[in-house]
């Protein structure tokens, strides 16, 4: 394992193999954030990263909505149409999550501890589908994007 420095946020972390060619990040909330500059006014242009960034979170928001809306019919007795959207939920959850995992893995995420979060994302979906409950397909999700994006604010605690 080879000591290295985070290209964004400056914090040291261990990896298996270094490329001298290209920046390292500590996570992929830093590989985001460095992809998405800021100006000294706090203005940022709308890239690629940005885009598939505010993508997700727009899958992961209409996962939770689905599976919202399902409760609701559920209790209105629309049965049917719940279970539709229930399904909808958990397709959409297994979506959101192959996005997160081919982007962390794009994005050079592939420690172990990353790789571990990723796995338990993964098991809350499958478990959520096994089950018909989106809750916990979501839940899984919502801990794999938390991991995703921890280091998009770290530039301003490190500098502070």
């Amino acid at each position: 394992m080879t000591s290295v420095v985070c290209t964004h946020c400056g914090l040291p972390f261990r990896v298996a193999r270094v490329r001298p060619d290209k920046p390292v990040y500590c996570c992929s909330g830093c590989a985001l954030a460095a992809r998405v500059p800021v100006d000294a006014q706090g203005q940022f242009p709308v890239n690629g990263a940005l885009v598939t960034a505010l993508g997700v979170g727009f899958a992961a928001f209409n996962q939770l909505l689905f599976w919202l809306l399902a409760l609701l019919l559920a209790r209105d007795g629309q049965v049917e149409t719940a279970a539709k959207l229930t399904l909808a939920s958990l397709a959409l959850g297994g979506v959101v999550w192959g996005v997160l995992a081919a982007l962390q893995i794009g994005v050079g995420a592939r420690r172990v501890l990353d790789l571990a979060v990723l796995g338990v994302g993964a098991g809350a979906v499958v478990l959520g589908v096994i089950a018909r409950e989106p809750c916990v397909a979501f839940a899984g999700n919502l801990g794999v994007i938390a991991w995703s994006v921890r280091g998009v604010r770290r530039r301003a605690k490190v500098a502070a």
